[in-house]
């Protein structure tokens, strides 16, 4: 076989391989919260972070009054030109909704486990409150389903238990969020597609000034 073929092959089998490649969000929670993300062999935390060392903050000089009138002017003129970013992304609310549902669409849930034990005062309101969290775990699972993808399998470790002696409640839960590189690339491209071609409303031509892209 050709060198030149060989190495366009190793190429393509590095691109498809990056695509494949997994963005893990994991979160758990037994007596604290837990979060971090895992691409390959790489861990990235998220929460709880660790507690920078805070820096000595610097005085700052006070600036002579006319200075700051002056400032505070340029800074008026700057805000007035800008456009308010509530504004842009309500005009752009139903490209902004549709790219979300897209992206759900290729998003995982994958349950490791989920179990929850009910305990309360008394045995009426254990039951009350066992068969109310059962339903809500069940709804859970079938709202997730229908906006996304749920992966449970044999292994994962789910269920809801009474506990009528100790009187007390836990929850033990680890969830992974996942979805790969090329859904990620695929939604931030459409994304960008939208936008130049214009299919999110163009906020500077609806400004008073301009009404057809020609000042009057």
């Amino acid at each position: 076989m050709p060198v030149p073929l060989i190495v366009i092959g190793c190429i393509i089998l590095l691109i498809a391989a990056f695509l494949a490649i997994r963005i893990n969000v994991v979160v758990s929670y037994k007596d604290s919260l837990c979060v971090y993300a895992r691409v390959l062999f790489i861990k990235i935390p998220i929460y709880p972070q660790k507690e920078k060392k805070k820096k000595k903050e610097k005085k700052e000089k006070k600036p002579p009054d006319k200075a700051v009138e002056k400032k505070e002017d340029e800074k008026e003129e700057k805000d007035e030109k800008k456009v308010s970013p509530v504004k842009i992304l309500w005009q752009m609310r139903e490209s902004i909704l549709r790219l979300i549902e897209k992206f759900l669409g290729y998003l995982h849930f994958k349950f490791i486990r989920l179990k929850i034990t009910v305990g309360c005062e008394d045995a009426a309101k254990t039951a009350i409150a066992y068969g109310l969290t059962t339903q809500s775990v069940a709804y859970l699972i079938e709202i997730l389903n229908n906006i996304s993808n749920v992966d449970i399998s044999k292994h994962s470790e789910i269920y809801v238990k009474s506990d009528f002696i100790s009187q007390k409640s836990s929850f033990d839960g680890k969830i992974v969020l996942y979805i790969r590189i090329l859904p990620v690339l695929k939604v931030a491209f459409g994304a960008i597609k939208e936008f130049f071609k214009g299919k999110l409303p163009d906020y500077h031509l609806n400004s008073p000034k301009c009404s057809t892209g020609h000042m009057e």
